[in-house]
């Protein structure tokens, strides 16, 4: 079974990448979206983005979002020039400042232009895995009966990730994880299919890839309160506790110095608002820069 980190926008930053690789606690990472307009980025800027992951030793892909299937093609291709493993189309941004210009999970409105998205992108890198990340549809899960079998017929994919809420559901609480996927699957055929979407515990993300025949699972926020999550699903043992390894991975991250607005930020991301941490950071000048004395 494949075990991903969810890819997180706003959480993964260099020193938090670092600190993962620094602790093992990833096999392979899918970076954040690199958002692509109007041009591809030059080969200084590309480089910059994928070397925190790339500095852990572990397959990186990378994840592009846009509306262009060109500046896409050229990007997803000079990455593969840099090392990456492989290229992530994201048609599954819930957020309406995505959404609107027809990017992320803005996408699916459109589904003949996905579709042609996938393979002019695939084009461009004929021997690099291409996936793509997207929601079980808009504004219905029953939209995904007529997007995922298109997808399998164009033959470019290696692999999907698909969440089972839909766009319009955003993170609200939704019903029928495992039914809406186990449909979806059966729509992919061969394609291997990874799922996420409120995997919080390993019980529960093994338990779901076997009710829904998937190839892997994704976590991100889940992950996210509980850093050791991938290899505990893994089925590794002799881990720390829940509260014992959010506290070394924060004071890892702190390590190499952090400044105070980006560690309150952490913290809520790790604890909630509700932690010692939060309120101790809270209480020092915005410009300071802290470290592992924080836990002293």
């Amino acid at each position: 079974m494949e075990i991903w980190p969810g890819p997180m926008e706003g959480v993964m930053s260099a020193p938090f990448v670092h600190a993962a690789n620094r602790l093992g606690l990833v096999e392979r990472w899918m970076t954040p979206f690199l958002r692509l307009t109007t041009a591809c980025p030059r080969g200084k800027h590309l480089k910059t983005f994928l070397e925190p992951f790339a500095a852990g030793g572990v397959p990186v892909t990378v994840q592009l979002m846009g509306v262009d299937p060109d500046v896409i093609g050229e990007a997803a291709a000079r990455f593969c020039d840099l090392g990456a493993a492989g290229i992530n189309l994201n048609f599954g941004c819930p957020s309406r400042q995505v959404t609107s210009g027809g990017a992320g999970g803005g996408a699916l409105r459109h589904p003949d232009a996905l579709l042609r998205m996938v393979e002019r992108v695939k084009s461009f890198l004929p021997d690099l895995p291409l996936s793509v990340k997207l929601r079980t549809g808009w504004n219905s899960p029953e939209e995904a009966h007529h997007l995922l079998p298109a997808l399998a017929r164009t033959g470019a994919l290696d692999r999907l990730f698909l969440h089972f809420r839909t766009v319009s559901e955003g993170y609200a609480p939704t019903e029928g994880r495992e039914a809406r996927l186990v449909a979806a699957i059966a729509d992919l055929g061969a394609v291997p299919c990874i799922v996420n979407g409120d995997l919080r515990s390993a019980e529960e993300a093994r338990t779901l890839a076997a009710a829904t025949g998937a190839s892997g699972v994704m976590a991100a926020r889940g992950w996210l309160r509980d850093l050791w999550l991938l290899r505990r699903i893994a089925g590794e043992t002799e881990l720390p506790d829940v509260e014992t390894g959010r506290q070394r991975f924060f004071a890892e991250v702190l390590s190499g110095g952090f400044r105070c607005c980006r560690a309150i930020e952490l913290s809520q991301f790790l604890w909630g608002r509700d932690n010692p941490w939060f309120d101790r950071l809270r209480r020092l000048p915005p410009g300071a820069t802290v470290g592992p004395e924080l836990f002293r």
